[in-house]
This record gives structure tokens, sequence and C-alpha cells, in this order.
């Protein structure tokens, strides 16, 4: 089903206040639009009370407000809230928030499924559809800030919450759209966010890791390795594989020195596969000396896999070979097992049961 009408939040808050004027309206119209689109996340055009009706009315007749209906929200013993996500062309996808220790994280989709085909992730398995929209990315953390304010964690307070595109996708296969949602996200006159709380995680394509670098959003950067050899590497991550380990890593450090911030280099423990002391060994040996964190994540098992996490004494022992030759490490569970958080599981399992 074809998109009639564009949406209004991919437009930056600059371009959406000419997008007001060209129906009249003047600068201080296009703030309040703003303000509606942005902060107060407006659903319908009626709800923007303060904004004449014929203005709303131009408003409608040439731009979607609303990319995103709730189909599934699911909350994990652990806190995680899952939600899908239906979109105007009738695809779905899922954003995910992570309680944290001291803030929640974001999880968001870029794509409808995936190319990189990477064996361990569940949106890979239906393939490529198609990429998101910038206002169908900022509407993603809109609905999830709006969710969080009507229902807040208590041990978090006041505290801002964080962004990581590690959802439904490779952010940097959308890159225009990412950057778009970047820069609305960033603006003070849209999400008003940190770029320090904002996270790309990517699977480490050389040409878009290149696009990174030429266009640096000052955002943070985390790349998802998949092995310490490059054989390793294309055997889980048969597309990002393409992009050896050793220009991968060399990108993302690059990127890292450029901002100013430490790079996060995400390692997937997959028992007998990705945990074994020789592995650890060689990934220490790749990172010594560069600007980079490690996360292990422990694998959250598929429906229609045989990979699995390993013990905690094989993840301890992992961790403690990077400790010992420096490379800080932490282990990061992605919680929320229970309501099948792995990204893509909610979305293929409405799809099985609706075929």
């Amino acid at each position: 089903m074809p998109l009639a009408k564009p949406l209004l939040r991919s437009l930056v808050p600059a371009a959406l206040i000419e997008a007001v004027s060209r129906y009249g309206g003047p600068a201080y119209r296009g703030r309040q639009v703003c303000q509606w689109a942005f902060i107060h996340g407006a659903r319908t055009w009626s709800e923007m009370t303060n904004v004449p009706a014929t203005l709303r009315t131009d408003l409608e007749t040439n731009w979607d407000l609303t990319g995103l209906e709730l189909l599934e929200r699911q909350v994990s013993t652990d806190g995680t809230r899952k939600f899908l996500f239906r979109l105007r062309d009738d695809q779905t996808v899922e954003s995910v928030i992570i309680p944290m220790r001291e803030h929640a994280t974001f999880c968001l989709s870029t794509q409808v499924g995936c190319a990189m085909a990477c064996r361990f992730c569940a949106t890979a398995r239906g393939g490529l559809v198609r990429d998101l929209d910038p206002g169908e990315i900022v509407e993603q953390v809109i609905r999830l800030r709006l969710d969080l304010q009507s229902e807040p964690f208590a041990h978090h307070g006041g505290r801002e919450y964080n962004v990581v595109f590690m959802g439904m996708g490779e952010p940097l296969e959308n890159w225009d759209a990412v950057r778009t949602g970047i820069d609305i996200m960033t603006d003070p006159a849209g999400l008003a966010m940190s770029p320090r709380r904002i996270q790309i995680s990517t699977s480490g394509p050389a040409a878009g890791l290149r696009r990174l670098l030429a266009d640096p959003p000052g955002v943070g950067l985390t790349l998802s390795l998949g092995g310490a050899h490059d054989e390793e590497r294309r055997h889980l991550m048969p597309v990002p594989g393409r992009t050896g380990v050793a220009e991968a890593v060399e990108l993302a450090a690059e990127y890292a020195r450029l901002v100013g911030r430490r790079a996060t280099l995400a390692w997937v423990l997959i028992a007998g596969t990705t945990d074994s002391p020789e592995q650890a060994t060689a990934l220490a040996s790749l990172l010594r000396n560069r600007p980079f964190k490690v996360n292990l994540i422990p694998m959250n098992p598929l429906d229609d896999s045989n990979l699995d996490r390993p013990d905690t004494e094989r993840m301890a022992g992992f961790q403690q070979i990077l400790q010992n030759a420096g490379v800080d490490s932490f282990v990061r569970d992605s919680g929320g097992r229970d309501i099948a958080a792995a990204c893509g599981q909610l979305r293929r399992r409405r799809q099985d049961h609706s075929g």
C-alpha cells in the first residue's frame, strides 16, 4: 500500500516551520505545531487547540501526523517493555524500553526487517522489507517517552532516557533517515536530547561507517563484530562480514577518536561458538590501545535456532581475560526473555499466527 502523504515528523523543526508558513501561518504558528508534534506528541490534529482550524485543515490535507499504531505492548518480569507498532502500509516494527540501573534506554528500529542475515538475530530471518522514514523513527521515541511518563520506573526519579538504534534493521544502511532523525532528536525545537544520550549500534558495513565518518553526528557508536577473525565474522554475520574485522574495528576507532567518545564493541556470547578463551585473547589483542570498551551480551535464544547462551562460569572467564589485558568489559544481559525480547521475535510470532 503506497504511503499517500509524507509524515510531518519527518521534517526537522526549521523545515516544519517553513512548511507551516506555506499555508499562511506566521513563524510562531510553526513553533506551536513543533511543540505539538515533538514535545506533546499529539496523535490527532484536533489536539492542537491553539492552532487555527483552517491551518490544521491545510496541514491534515497535505501531511500525516501519525505513522505508528500500537498493536501490542508486553511487560517482562524484569521491567522490560516491548512494543509492536503497525505502520501505515501494514508493516510492523518493534521498539523496547529497557530499565537500566539509573535510567531507561529506548531501543529503536530503523528498518522493517534487515538484509544483514546475522545468524544470532531474529529480525534477519525475514529479510529486508523497507527503510523507515525519519518520522517513523522519531515517533518511536515519542511513543516510548509518553509510555514512560505515564508509568515511570520508580527508582529512576526524573532522569532522562537514552536512545539506542539497536532494534530492527541496520542503521547505517538507512543513514539519511537516521541522520535526519538524530537532527530532530537533538534540535532544541525537536526532542532536545543531548547527543551523548544517543547511540548507534551497527554490524559495521564499511560503506556505512565511512558515511558516518563523513557526517559525524557526535553520538555514540557500538560495533557488533561477531568474531575476532574474518572467517568467524563471515560465518555469523555473512553480509557485514564482507567488511573484515581489522577494517571494521579501525573505522569504528577512527570515529571514536573523531568525536572524543570511546566506542563500544558488542560481543554476543554464544555457547560453543563465541565464548572460548582463545577468542577472548584474540579480541583483547585486537582492541588493545584502541578507544573501546566491550559489552558482552549473552545470546538471547531464538525460536528456530540451536544457538544458546554460555553458562555463567564460561562468561565470567571470557570477561576476566579481557579485564586482565586492560580492556574494560561488562556483561549486558538483554533482558525480557519471557516476552520474546530478541528483536524481531514478536513481529515474527504475530506474522506466523496471522498467516
